[in-house]
Order: structure tokens, then sequence, then C-alpha cells
């Protein structure tokens, strides 16, 4: 695992400006990610400060979760430079529309993981509508996320489906972990845990 940790700390060198905007800004995505690279940051610390022993399960959680946050900000990087070329505040205008492109990622890894069998056509349609609005810079509207929910519900129809995605898994990692995801109040992480080997 010390090979993954340093890889880590590695990753959050380098994309700790892009976070740190998003967080800035209140954008969508830091909510999205807040979950899986608070998780993540914690984990390193208690475990480099041999606060916390790794074994399987959090091997496990590490992993998944950093594969799954990197991979997530490389298509978010991807976007950036494609149609905004890296103007991060003309990007931010648009994260509403990103959250959903990754968000749809999400839902196809999930039906294929389930075995379901979506009309994946219409996902394709919907992607390359969304890719179209940030290419073309169309407006967003209000009922934004009304209209991907509609689109997404229609394509999936009647199938018994069940999302429960990375970053649900993680809100409850955290929980568990006893991290505070609330954005009204600092971030506190471990609390509790901190006070008690002193």
């Amino acid at each position: 695992m010390d090979s993954l940790l340093k890889e880590f700390r590695s990753w959050k060198k380098e994309n700790s400006h892009f976070y740190s905007e998003l967080k800035e800004h209140k954008s969508v995505l830091y909510d999205r990610f807040v979950p899986v690279y608070e998780v993540l940051n914690f984990l390193e610390s208690e475990i480099t400060e041999m606060r916390l022993k790794p074994d399987d399960d959090l091997d496990k959680i590490f992993s998944v979760g950093y594969e799954y946050l990197n991979d997530q900000f490389q298509t978010c990087m991807m976007y950036l430079e494609t149609y905004f070329k890296q103007d991060l505040h003309a990007f931010m205008h648009y994260d509403l529309v990103v959250n959903a492109l990754l968000y749809l990622e999400d839902v196809r890894y999930e039906l294929s993981e389930q075995n379901l069998n979506p009309n994946n056509e219409e996902i394709d349609m919907l992607v390359e509508e969304l890719e179209s609005m940030l290419a073309e810079k169309k407006p967003v509207l209000d009922t934004f996320n009304l209209y991907v929910d509609d689109v997404l519900q229609k394509t999936i129809g009647e199938e018994k489906f069940q999302f429960v995605g990375i970053i649900d898994i993680f809100v409850n990692v955290a929980e568990t972990l006893g991290l505070y995801l609330d954005d009204d109040e600092e971030i506190l992480i471990g609390k509790e845990l901190e006070g008690e080997g002193q």
C-alpha cells in the first residue's frame, strides 16, 4: 500500500489547485468529489502516521477510491482543455453539465455491473447533447437536472435498478470513519479519533 499512498500524495499536489478552485466556487463538482477525496486524505494521513494499520479492506477502499477520483478528474481536465481552453471560470459556468456527464458514466458502469441492458443509444444521444452544450456554450436552464433525470428514467424504463454509486459508498465510509463533510463548517477529519490517542 506504500506505493499507492505515495502515488496519491503526488496526485494531490498535482490536482490541489483544481480541487481548491472547485471548493472556492462552491461547485457541484466539489460536492461530488469531497466524500472520496476526504476519505482518501484521511486514510493516507492515518496510515502514514501509523494511527491506522493497513488491511485488505482499507487497501480495497483506498485503491477503488483513488482510481475513481483519478478517472473523474481526468475527465474534467479533458473537458476543461477541449471546450474551455483551460479557462477555469468559463468551465465553472458549466459544472452542472460536467457533473451530469460524470453521473452518466457512473450510471453506465452500474447498469453493466448489474447486467441490465438499457437503451445505450439513448444514453449516447444524451451524452452527445450535453457535450454539444459545452462546445456551443448553450445556456444551462434551471430545469437542467430534471431534464437529465427524465431522459435517464425513460432510457432505463421499467428495469429494476438500484443505483448506489461510488460517491454514496464513500459517504457511508466517511461516516464510519467519523468524518464530517458538512460544507457549512470546516471539514472535521476524525476529531474524535485524534482525541482518543492523546
